[in-house]
């Protein structure tokens, strides 16, 4: 919890005593849009964790440490938090100084945080001694209440435990969205994106499995992880890699690189459209596995089969080269090797004889190679099948006709 509500402010301590998280927000409001927002932008937070508000957290506001703890924890769970509640109408009970004194407290009639204030200081601190003072000038501001901040660590490492053994996906992803949302608060507040995260997935026997997600460009919202973890997990239960249950996930996001928070689009744009681009290619590599989606190498080359390499680098630097004139008709799908192709009324024929639209576009080059077969000498022509269906097919020397690539 506490490394999550770094997210909203760097000045998070933690009160071990009471099991409280203390936020320092006064210089982060106006960002949240006020205390009213931010507090229930908190309280969406804590549901998404599992944790319902009044029944298992009770928030409050004050203006000082001491004084919106004691508010929280006077407060009983049934009632919701309220962030102006005066301080000096607080049972004096909550003050754990005064714990030990509540009985005589009592008989003097001394019941409320006021009425405890409002004695003199001189005997206040005779007869109760100098730590209950203190305590009370920390929540009047009238003396420092200093806290340590917790700091954010270097790499996000994180457990869970899941609430039985599964043997399913279903509990793998809820409790791995926990964790997903902790880990983009880390990201967050560090202004880091991840490139990698991996899950492992721990069984009473070992070895655990291990879950690689990768992002084609670095991410931190949850809900893209959840998503890319719910195709990988798809598709390892459809080959039962799982075979013994899970009883617990750790998630490790070491591989990080740094992400500052951007502006909104106002037009909604060339963003957006990189950003579904980019999960698009997360989604393909979980469901088809990473080797069967990669991007292309234009080279200066005629040839069509040498114009283009597959690459791990699914954006290149340099997307454009000189080659074929972009005017060109060109197939988005070659074969890999091309058909060759029989003569039905000394025309080409696929399923039937092909009827030619366009051609010849001669393409002669590789002379300057020392491979054999380098050098190519084709006429190529864009035809149409009987079933309306366009190729693309060229015609050697010799007049042998081939098929080498389909129009969609």
């Amino acid at each position: 919890m506490a490394q999550w509500a770094l997210q909203f402010t760097p000045c998070v301590s933690i009160d071990d005593a009471s099991e409280a998280l203390l936020l320092e927000v006064q210089s982060s409001l106006r960002l949240w849009g006020g205390k009213e927002k931010l507090c229930q932008r908190l309280t969406l937070g804590w549901h998404a964790f599992g944790w319902s508000a009044p029944d298992t957290i009770q928030m409050a506001c004050g203006p000082t440490p001491r004084a919106a703890l004691w508010v929280a924890l006077c407060m009983p769970p049934s009632t919701p938090s309220h962030p102006d509640v005066t301080l000096h109408l607080l049972p004096v009970d909550v003050i754990k100084e005064a714990q030990p004194h509540i009985e005589l407290l009592q008989r003097m009639g001394i019941r409320t945080i006021g009425q405890l204030n409002a004695l003199p200081r001189g005997g206040l601190n005779r007869r109760f001694g100098k730590s209950l003072l203190q305590a009370l000038d920390s929540a009047y501001g009238r003396a420092p209440d200093l806290r340590v901040w917790i700091r954010s660590p270097e790499f996000f490492r994180q457990e869970r435990e899941l609430p039985a053994r599964a043997d399913n996906t279903t509990l793998i992803e809820q409790a791995a969205s926990y964790i997903f949302q902790e880990c983009e608060a880390w990201l967050m507040a560090r202004q880091l994106g991840v490139n990698i995260i991996e899950l492992t997935l721990h069984h009473d026997n070992p070895p655990p499995t291990i879950v690689r997600l990768g992002f084609a460009s670095p991410a931190r919202q949850h809900q893209r992880f959840a998503r890319l973890l719910s195709e990988r997990l798809a598709r390892i239960q459809s080959r039962h890699v799982i075979p013994r249950p899970v009883y617990r996930i750790t998630l490790d996001a070491s591989s990080v690189t740094s992400l500052p928070h951007r502006t909104a689009d106002f037009l909604g744009g060339g963003r957006d459209t990189e950003q579904a681009l980019h999960e698009l290619i997360e989604r393909l590599e979980a469901r088809l596995g990473e080797s069967q989606v990669h991007g292309l190498d234009i080279h200066d080359e005629h040839r069509p089969e040498k114009a283009s390499t597959a690459s791990r680098e699914l954006f290149p630097a340099n997307p454009l080269a000189v080659g074929p004139s972009r005017d060109a008709h060109r197939p988005s799908w070659l074969l890999a090797t091309p058909l060759l192709l029989a003569l039905q009324d000394h025309r080409p024929s696929y399923h039937g004889p092909l009827q030619l639209l366009s051609g010849p576009e001669r393409i002669e080059a590789g002379w300057w190679d020392d491979t054999p077969n380098g050098a190519t000498q084709r006429d190529y022509f864009v035809a149409k099948t009987r079933h309306e269906a366009l190729l693309w097919v060229f015609r050697t020397p010799a007049y042998d006709w081939y098929l080498h690539g389909f129009f969609s």
